[in-house]
């Protein structure tokens, strides 16, 4: 019999002892899958809890549908009659800055907008934001070989701003 030590109990952890317990079956292999985490539960970032009475989610609350990969683990699981298909009249997303919610501009795709009208026109991002983000367009290659974190790639490309109040959010909300 092989033996398999699997490292951390999140969603990919979980996920792969369950991808190689089923590949063993498939086989008709005998695998023993060890899983290992230091918490003290499983299931990473993702929790469920009842505060108040209320049920409150934490970690994802979402995933992209256009990955088949997360939408064929929920239906493994068996929860597939439970996900919920996002709502196109309410796909507006709001970034919270300076204590008020801002639209995050029509058009944004991957942190860079798009359509310059909305863009313009957004409150969330300040005059002289939306001046350095233009002034992308002039700024140079990087030079040198070393690995750029992504924070320090937006601030470099599109400004402070930028980081804090598109990209920061976005990738939070990924």
């Amino acid at each position: 019999m092989k033996r398999v030590v699997i490292i951390g109990a999140g969603i990919g952890g979980l996920a792969t002892a369950l991808s190689l317990e089923e590949g063993a079956v498939l086989k008709g292999k005998e695998l023993e899958i060890i899983l290992l985490e230091r918490k003290e539960r499983i299931g990473g970032n993702i929790r469920s809890e009842k505060v108040d009475g209320f049920l409150v989610e934490g970690g994802p609350d979402c995933f992209l549908s256009e990955k088949p990969w997360a939408m064929e683990l929920a239906k493994k699981l068996g929860l597939g009659e439970k996900l919920l298909p996002t709502n196109e009249l309410k796909k507006t997303t709001y970034v919270l800055s300076g204590g008020k919610l801002h639209e995050l501009p029509e058009g944004v795709i991957l942190m860079i907008p798009t359509r310059v009208m909305p863009f313009l026109r957004s409150s969330l991002i300040s005059f002289f934001g939306k001046i350095r983000m233009g002034l992308e367009i002039f700024v140079p290659k990087k030079k040198g070989n070393e690995d750029e974190s992504l924070g320090d790639f937006v601030t470099r490309r599109l400004g402070k701003e930028a980081l804090d109040k598109i990209a920061e959010p976005l990738i939070a909300g990924i």
